[in-house]
C-alpha cells in the first residue's frame, strides 16, 4: 500500500532552504556556533534494504524506505567540570521518521529518538553512530484481515558523511545503514544515501523570549489531505485550525482537525493537544517534532463515540516577515486498535498576536 512521502517533500523545501538562505547565512552565520557543539543538524536519505526473522514471509526486499532526522548538538558534561568529548567529537539528538519500504505484506514506519556520537575521519570524512528507541507501525493483512500493529523497538545506525562545502556551508552527503530490532516482529537492515546539512544559530535571528508571556499567541489554518492506512480506502481532504504558544525550544499547540472522509473507514474529527521542540535552522526557517493526546469521534466507526488516540508530528516552517509563517506538516494518527490508523498532511498559515 502506498504511503505519502511527505517526509520526502520536507526534505526537499529543507534544501531549498538551505540554497535560498546560504548567501544570507554565509554573512550572518554565527561562526562560533557552528564550529562549536551546538550546532542544528536536518538530512534526509534514500535506499533498499531487506527484512528478516520474526513474521517476515515470502520475499523480503524493502522495495524502498526513506529517512528524514533534525536534531541539535549537546555539550555534555565530564568528570572534574570538563567535556565528555574531545573538541572534534560531537553528540547529537535527532527527531527521525523512518519509513521501512515494502516489503511482501509489510510496511513498516514510525518515529525515533536517538543519540548520536559523530568524530571526523579525515577534513572530508566524518563516522557516526546512533541508537534510540523506535515506534513504529506495521500494515500487514492476517487471516483476509487488515491491522497496523504498533511496537517499540530499537533503531541503529551507522553513517559515512562526506563534505560538500563548496554547494553550501556544513553541507554533506550522507551514506547509511540503518538496523532495526523488534521485539515480537522482523528485523530489517537497510542502505541509504542522501544528502545532510549543519545549521549554526542564525547571528540575526531574534533570541526567544524568556517567559511564557512575553511569547504571542500563534493562530493558523491549513488543508489537510489525509490517507488512512488500509486497502480499499480513498484519499480524502479537510481542514484544521491550530493555537501556539512557543517557550524557547519547546511550544504546546491545541488543533481542531477535520481529517475529511475516505468513503469507506475513517471520516474523524476531533481536538488535538501537543507538546513541541522547536529547532531553528536558519533566519527564517525551523524544524519542529510534535507528540500528544487526540481525542476524536469516527462516523464510519462501528461506534461513534470519541476515542482518545495519539498524534505524531513534523513541521517545517517558514517564516514570512515578523508575524506569519507557512508550514508543512506529516502527522500520523495513531489509534492504538490496530485499524484505522492515518497519515496526515497539512499545509498552512499562521499569524502572531501580541508578545
Amino acid at each position: 500500500m502506498k504511503k505519502i512521502p511527505l517526509c520526502i517533500t520536507l526534505l526537499t523545501l529543507s534544501c531549498a532552504a538551505s540554497a535560498q538562505d546560504s548567501t544570507a547565512s554565509q554573512a550572518s552565520m554565527n561562526d562560533a556556533s557552528l564550529a562549536s557543539g551546538h550546532r542544528a543538524y536536518a538530512s534526509g536519505t534514500y535506499g533498499n534494504g531487506k527484512i528478516n526473522g520474526g513474521n517476515a514471509t515470502g520475499d523480503n526486499q524493502m522495495g524502498w524506505a526513506f529517512e528524514v532526522r533534525f536534531g541539535t548538538e549537546l555539550d555534555l558534561p565530564g568528570l572534574n567540570g570538563g567535556k565528555l568529548f574531545s573538541a572534534d567529537e560531537k553528540f547529537r539528538v535527532d527527531v527521525v521518521h523512518y519509513n521501512e519500504g515494502h516489503p511482501e505484506n509489510h510496511h513498516r514506519d514510525g518515529f525515533a529518538l536517538q543519540g548520536v556520537y559523530s568524530k571526523p575521519l579525515s577534513r572530508k570524512f566524518t563516522a557516526e553512530l546512533g541508537v534510540g528507541p523506535y515506534y513504529s507501525m506495521d500494515t500487514s493483512t492476517r487471516e483476509r484481515t487488515e491491522y497496523n500493529k504498533a511496537k517499540l523497538g530499537v533503531l541503529a545506525s551507522a553513517a559515512v558523511l562526506f563534505d560538500i562545502d563548496e554547494f553550501a556551508r556544513g553541507m554533506h552527503v550522507r551514506v547509511a545503514l540503518n538496523h532495526v530490532e523488534m521485539p515480537g516482529a522482523h528485523a530489517s537492515n537497510a542502505l541509504l544515501v542522501g544528502v545532510g546539512k549543519h545549521f549554526g544559530y542564525p547571528a540575526g535571528r531574534a533570541e526567544p523570549a524568556s517567559t511564557w508571556s512575553d511569547e504571542p499567541l500563534w493562530l493558523g489554518a491549513s488543508a489537510v489531505h489525509g490517507q488512512t492506512n488500509h486497502g480499499g480506502t480513498e484519499t480524502s481532504s479537510g481542514f484544521s485550525l491550530e493555537a501556539k504558544k512557543h517557550y524557547g525550544r519547546w511550544a504546546t499547540s491545541v488543533s481542531a482537525i477535520m481529517e475529511g472522509d475516505d468513503e469507506v473507514r475513517v471520516d474523524r474529527k476531533g481536538v488535538a493537544l501537543q507538546g513541541w521542540f522547536v529547532q531553528p535552522l536558519t533566519q527564517n526557517w525551523t524544524a519542529s517534532a510534535g507528540f500528544g493526546p487526540y481525542v476524536a469521534s469516527n462516523p464510519r466507526s462501528n461506534s461513534d463515540d470519541y476515542r482518545l488516540m495519539a498524534l505524531f508530528s513534523l513541521q517545517l516552517d517558514r517564516a514570512i516577515g515578523k508575524d506569519w509563517t507557512a508550514f508543512a506538516n506529516f502527522s500520523r494518527v495513531n489509534t492504538f486498535r490496530e485499524k484505522n490508523d492515518r497519515d496526515l498532511v497539512r499545509i498552512g498559515f499562521m499569524r502572531s498576536f501580541g508578545g
